[in-house]
């Protein structure tokens, strides 16, 4: 079987690259997934893969149906049901062995467990979890497969923190990135391209059209780059940890260091399908590290909450859940963010990633649809704002502020009485 494509020069480039992970970070209409579906067919022919995308639509309305355009040859060997394009053995040219090439939506990423593969392509990475990218390095490891994504960059999330920043500070020899501009697409018109460019907001479309990394619009809490600081040694004056169950969506952990009038985010633990005894392990794993003086958890379990108390040695205390504790959260650590009372060590990726994703429901005509965030990329988010916003230090008493004449008025009283120099409010 022999085909011929054309790919333009960015294109080339990427189709052929050496180290193990490579991504193609780029505009959108700009070829990509195109690209995509000519390397996955290149793999294919030497081993068993996997093709992946964030979601079930994106999966069959984008990257299946690009993949068999290409390649109408291999639709009668997919079985969807099964989640798999199996084909046997001699029946394609250059298929000498039976293959398979394993379909996944990465909404669930814990489909891809159990298996080998040599090779991964993950259309639209920047939509997914960190956790569908754990997962599949994992299952490529035993082999060195290589890995392809090919993405617009949606935010900076964990494929900016993880992947992104460490090819651009030559922390990692495994990655590349290539990047282009919809424009550089022959085909993508060029009328509409300037007409986006006058329409949209500079980071909008650097983000949509040029494959640039911007922030969302909407984000929750505005984390700056002074809010990213290294791993370092903080004196403790208590020690918090938040918990927020979960079996199909992630169970997360956060330990958070009060120092100075300070909160420092220091450690986390995210993970999926875990069951309440082996995140409690957890929980006992990072107490006897961080030595936490109270743990904060949803109080929507109580059931876990008590079954992780006993005969654990751990305080557990249930987040009471107000009409409006959600919105009052949010306020209270956006108030640190803004006075620099909130930290987060820079090597905690999955808190980093969801500080980048948390958002509001997208405006309409100017507003605000809803006034709390959407229900995702929130897991860790919910477990450092339940022990920030419950934690409640004594109040230390503040000393009065008084005039010179009063203070003078009670310097002369305490003098005629016999007794030391400080104003009677000080006593």
């Amino acid at each position: 079987m022999r085909k011929e494509i054309n790919l333009h020069p960015k294109q080339y480039e990427a189709f052929d690259f050496k180290t193990q992970y490579a991504a193609c970070i780029c505009g959108v209409q700009s070829g990509k997934t195109f690209l995509g579906s000519h390397w996955a067919f290149q793999k294919l022919l030497m081993g068993d893969g996997l093709i992946a995308a964030p979601t079930y639509k994106v999966l069959q309305q984008s990257t299946l149906k690009k993949f068999f355009e290409e390649y109408p040859i291999l639709r009668p060997f997919y079985k969807e049901q099964k989640g798999e394009i199996f084909i046997p053995a001699g029946t394609i040219a250059g298929i000498e062995e039976n293959r398979s090439v394993f379909i996944r939506s990465m909404d669930n990423p814990l489909g891809v467990e159990g298996m080998t593969i040599k090779w991964a392509w993950l259309d639209e990475a920047g939509q997914m979890p960190l956790l569908a990218w754990t997962i599949t390095r994992s299952r490529l490891s035993i082999a060195r497969g290589q890995c392809l994504i090919t993405t617009t960059p949606y935010n900076m999330g964990w494929l900016y923190q993880d992947f992104y920043k460490p090819w651009k500070e030559n922390k990692d020899s495994d990655l590349s990135v290539f990047t282009w501009r919809s424009i550089d697409n022959p085909y993508f018109p060029k009328d509409f391209y300037e007409k986006e460019k006058m329409r949209l907001k500079p980071a909008e479309f650097a983000k949509r059209y040029e494959g640039e990394f911007s922030r969302l619009e909407g984000l929750v809490y505005n984390l700056h780059n002074w809010h990213i600081v290294p791993r370092k040694e903080i004196r403790k004056e208590y020690v918090l940890g938040g918990v927020d169950w979960g079996y199909t969506n992630p169970a997360a952990l956060s330990v958070i260091v009060v120092s100075d009038g300070a909160y420092y985010i220091v450690d986390e633990w995210y993970e999926v399908g875990k069951t309440t005894p082996e995140i409690k392990a957890e929980m006992i794993r990072l107490q006897n590290k961080w030595r936490v003086n109270r743990w904060y958890a949803d109080s929507a379990n109580p059931e876990k909450v008590q079954e992780v108390s006993t005969g654990s040695g751990l305080y557990v205390v249930p987040f009471e859940k107000k009409k409006d504790s959600i919105s009052e959260g949010i306020s209270t650590l956006n108030q640190y963010l803004n006075e620099n009372k909130l930290f987060v060590f820079d090597d905690l990726k999955n808190t980093l990633a969801e500080f980048e994703t948390y958002q509001y429901p997208s405006q309409k005509d100017g507003v605000n649809q809803k006034e709390d965030p959407l229900p995702f990329n929130n897991h860790l988010m919910d477990a450092i704002r339940y022990p920030v916003t419950g934690y409640q230090p004594a109040k230390r008493f503040e000393i009065p502020k008084i005039s010179l004449k009063q203070y003078g008025i009670n310097r002369l009283l305490n003098e005629k009485h016999g007794e030391d120099d400080r104003p009677n409010s000080y006593q």
